[in-house]
């Protein structure tokens, strides 16, 4: 039995980045002899096992054979005598494709280091193509460095792949960890123009008409405006302004916004995003005029706005609301629009509700003190745009 050291854990070290999951491939042993030196097995598919001191993950050595559809359609073949070569041979992209015994010895069949040292992406071999979330995750690779590129073959064999239709099979649950993944990465840009270019982000994620007018360059434009922006942005928000990318940017056409509206109702359901970042994307689309005009509107229209985003009961909301507008602002070139006065003028506002010392008679109606409630907030708001 040998055991080594694989995957992004081998990669990353070689980058010099920091390791933060380690997984094993374990060659020439049996479930049996695993769990016999006390291994607890996890594996549904393939024989996985949890090491029992460590809690990390070792995998026995397989091989794997298309049999269906998707990311699952595959049948796995483990024997103690799947070599170490036979496993890499079936891993995605060769910088992937490297092992560290545990004495340090590289093992690189694959010409993985070659790859690394000259930014290239690229897949071990055509069986590449029988896994349709490998589109996903080589895009996501594409923004662990800048100058990282992928290999012309590699990027074919995408665009082949999103041909086939093979990426509408991949759960809702994998597209979303994928991107989310690259949106947080340091060059999110990069990860998008990939997935523009092989037509990948279109068929898993946005429903756009094909063949549209500065497709990539929109969202290239979008990934710098969430690397450069100065407000940290929570993962769904991110998820979230590239739904909005189309509204936004050039590809949404007045006459068709009921058509795009069911579409993004459709969207935000499969994705399966918090009720609260679902509150955001349809606050953003109602009131975002309002908010860059916010100065401009009557106390009674301002006061009407907070109420509709909810601001009384979770004022929070808003900050996140500005940050991701001033996001897309920037990354479609709209009116430059910074909302600092706005938020200076809501913290004067909830200071100022906060000091009034109104008592409400408990004999009133349910609706005679939200009506006095309303004149309270009316009056303050007034009071701090004089």
């Amino acid at each position: 039995m040998k055991i080594y050291l694989v995957g992004g854990a081998v990669r990353d070290k070689i980058l010099g980045i920091p390791i933060k999951d380690r997984d094993y491939l374990v060659v020439g042993s049996t479930p049996k002899e695993m769990v016999g030196l006390g291994y607890k097995p996890i594996g549904k598919d393939f024989p996985v096992f949890i090491h029992p001191k460590t809690q990390e993950e070792y995998a026995l050595a397989r091989t794997e054979r298309k049999v269906g559809k998707g990311y699952h359609g595959f049948k796995f073949y483990t024997s103690p005598e799947v070599t170490l070569e036979e496993d890499l041979r079936r891993r995605d992209i060769t910088i992937n494709a490297i092992a560290e015994d545990q004495n340090g010895n590289i093992y690189d069949p694959f010409n993985g280091k070659d790859d690394i040292k000259n930014k290239i992406i690229r897949h071990v071999s055509d069986a590449f193509i029988e896994d349709p979330l490998r589109v996903l995750r080589v895009a996501r690779f594409t923004a662990l460095d800048v100058k990282f590129r992928i290999h012309p073959e590699t990027l074919k064999l995408m665009s082949t792949m999103v041909l086939t239709g093979e990426l509408k099979s991949l759960s809702v649950e994998r597209v979303v960890a994928e991107i989310t993944k690259g949106l947080q990465g340091k060059n999110p840009e990069i990860m998008l123009d990939c997935l523009c270019n092989c037509g990948a982000l279109n068929e898993v994620l946005l429903d756009l008409p094909h063949g549209a007018p500065s497709f990539s360059e929109d969202f290239v434009r979008l990934g710098l405006a969430m690397k450069q922006s100065t407000k940290s942005l929570e993962a769904e928000s991110k998820l979230i302004m590239l739904l909005l990318a189309s509204y936004f940017g050039k590809h949404y056409l007045p006459e068709t916004h009921k058509i795009w509206i069911e579409k993004q109702k459709f969207l935000l359901k499969a994705l399966k995003i918090s009720s609260l970042s679902v509150k955001i994307f349809w606050n953003i689309i109602d009131e975002e005029l309002n908010l860059k005009n916010f100065s401009t509107l009557t106390a009674e229209e301002k006061l009407d706005c907070l109420y509709r985003l909810d601001f009384f009961r979770r004022p929070n909301i808003i900050s996140e609301i500005l940050n991701i507008i001033t996001v897309l602002y920037k990354a479609f070139e709209i009116e430059a629009q910074k909302f600092d006065n706005l938020n200076k003028l809501l913290i004067l506002f909830l200071s100022e509700i906060n000091q009034l010392k109104s008592e409400i008679d408990p004999s009133k109606s349910g609706d005679e003190i939200k009506e006095f409630v309303y004149q309270e907030r009316l009056f303050a708001i007034k009071k701090i745009s004089q």
